[in-house]
């Protein structure tokens, strides 16, 4: 075994298997080892990969952002209430996906651009919905044009919120 490469201190470390595993396309096979905090006692598997370039600390790092992209689309499922797509036609279907998409990337751009320095700031798709975006209210228009945004005073967040939206109109949204 070559010597274990340290991903995460003292938690979890990859090295090149001393057997490679063979498959009809090249691959490297890379040992994972981990420490369970809760068995006190380490914990093995093996790592199977197409790429032969890059190093096992760095296939490493690639796989974590993927584990980060796949709690990010479940947060957005389920904040958005889109565990199942109830729909049945293709085109219906794809149109739910890209009214996800769409979802999705409003609220990142409003966490980090309107509600980046607020308490509201972490938190996510589910709570921005449920907590923060229904807040009740209305909006007065005049001539097509947006004048005044009134929330109910009563809610926990209405404060906040107001104070923050006037960034989204200087970034022209």
């Amino acid at each position: 075994m070559q010597e274990w490469l340290e991903v995460e201190p003292g938690h979890r470390w990859v090295a090149l298997s001393p057997q490679q595993l063979r498959f009809c396309v090249p691959t490297r096979t890379l040992a994972l080892r981990w420490l369970d905090h809760r068995q006190n006692k380490y914990k093995h598997a093996l790592f199977v990969v197409t790429d032969l370039h890059s190093s096992p600390l760095e296939i490493c790092h690639i796989y974590d952002l993927r584990g980060a992209a796949e709690i990010e689309i479940r947060n957005d499922k389920q904040g958005l209430l889109l565990t199942h797509r109830r729909k049945r036609l293709w085109h219906a279907q794809e149109i739910l996906i890209l009214l996800n998409d769409l979802a999705h990337n409003f609220l990142s751009m409003f966490r980090t651009t309107a509600l980046s320095q607020t308490p509201l700031a972490h938190f996510g798709p589910y709570r921005l919905i449920q907590e923060v975006l229904n807040i009740p209210g209305e909006l007065l228009f005049m001539d097509d044009q947006l004048i005044e945004v009134r929330l109910s005073s009563e809610h926990p967040h209405s404060k906040v919120l107001l104070d923050a939206l006037p960034r989204l109109w200087q970034l022209g949204c």
